[in-house]
């Protein structure tokens, strides 16, 4: 089936909105997105105006929006069925798929979200787009759920992976931008607590050098990365690039805690 967009909340407007409002919001929306001034990568930028544009002109449309709102309106008993009860009977419908999970995930439903997500991945695969079925609004907030799930699950790559998602995108829509320090915290302790203390010195070492590459950390923060990268360094016998590590990381940090060992191991 094909995935059906919700252009209502890609345009961040109500289904019983005005073609005043609808267009006042794609003005807004267009101004943020359009390559031209958009701060965004130019692909990125493309994408998401186009996306704007499709929704701007279905529901700028009063037949084509007739159609698209007797088709896809999430449909309303008269027998009394819960929201819920709805959307599992729309069966294979994507939109209701996705509306199904974030749903469950809002409603403290994990291991049934995810087991349909997993189905729709599945069955779907990359032809879905969470982005453009939720708006941008709910997907970055149902992809910060089902990271807090795999965190708990103990699904650290996952939930990294889905934390990574949500930060990146809130960079460019700002949704989250009173959260986003501690979501990047959260990014953090995993890497830093959980994967990379299981992983090889190699592998820990990419750990690190992402969180120093992609995230804005304080210097403390930064200087203990380059400590735990020397002491990997070290333990692959490099001994010039764990020194030239832990140089950055006292330079950064000149009383950092926890150097006794790494000192004792270069001599230092």
């Amino acid at each position: 089936m094909r995935a059906f967009k919700n252009y209502y909340r890609i345009l961040n407007v109500g289904p019983s909105a005005s073609r005043k409002s609808i267009r006042a919001s794609f003005r807004r929306l267009a101004k943020k997105y359009h390559p031209d001034t958009s701060h965004l990568d130019p692909e990125t930028a493309t994408s998401r105006m186009h996306i704007l544009i499709e929704a701007y002109r279905i529901l700028m449309d009063v037949d084509k929006r007739t159609a698209y709102d007797l088709r896809f309106k999430p449909q309303r008993s008269d027998r009394g069925r819960s929201y819920r009860d709805s959307l599992e009977k729309r069966g294979d419908d994507p939109y209701a798929r996705a509306l199904l999970i974030f749903y469950d995930l809002l409603n403290g439903a994990a291991n049934r979200a995810i087991f349909n997500y997993n189905q729709l991945m599945k069955r779907d695969g990359d032809s879905i787009d969470l982005l453009s079925l939720l708006g941008f609004a709910d997907y970055l907030d149902c992809t910060f759920l089902l990271a807090e799930v795999y965190q708990r699950q103990c699904r650290y790559e996952e939930a990294a992976r889905y934390y990574e998602d949500a930060f990146q995108e809130d960079l460019k829509w700002n949704y989250f931008r009173h959260f986003r320090s501690e979501l990047q915290q959260r990014i953090r302790d995993i890497y830093c607590r959980k994967l990379a203390r299981q992983a090889k010195p190699r592998v820990a070492i990419g750990y690190y050098r992402k969180l120093l590459r992609e995230y804005s950390f304080p210097k403390k923060e930064r200087a203990f990365f380059h400590k735990k990268i020397a002491e990997c360094y070290y333990n692959l016998n490099d001994l010039k690039r764990a020194r030239s590590h832990f140089a950055k990381a006292l330079r950064l940090q000149p009383n950092l805690s926890g150097t006794q060992k790494i000192r004792k191991n270069l001599d230092i």
